[in-house]
């Protein structure tokens, strides 16, 4: 069995720019850093997504989203109106 490996991702580079335009790629890539940190807060913080929804001012379905990863449910604007919630301050 051999196996061909035709593209590889380079080292410091976000698999985002393979599967997408320039722009969206960016765009994503800047969302799931926002969520990965958005996740570590809420993970040491919390310890039921009804806690976290009651402090983000969101419903406990729209947390599930979040911790199930839903990407496309999420703006930039959204994420960082979340992390401000949770007192950071955001520089891009």
């Amino acid at each position: 069995y051999s196996m061909t490996v035709e593209h590889v991702t380079p080292v410091g580079k976000s698999v985002f720019y393979d599967l997408f335009p320039q722009a969206e790629a960016a765009n994503l890539l800047i969302r799931a850093q926002l969520m990965d940190e958005l996740n570590d807060i809420l993970q040491e913080r919390f310890t039921t997504q009804t806690e976290a929804a009651a402090v983000l001012n969101v419903s406990q379905s729209r947390i599930s989203d979040f911790y199930r990863g839903k990407i496309g449910l999420f703006t930039v604007d959204m994420l960082i109106n979340l992390l401000a919630r949770v007192g950071q301050v955001v520089e891009i």
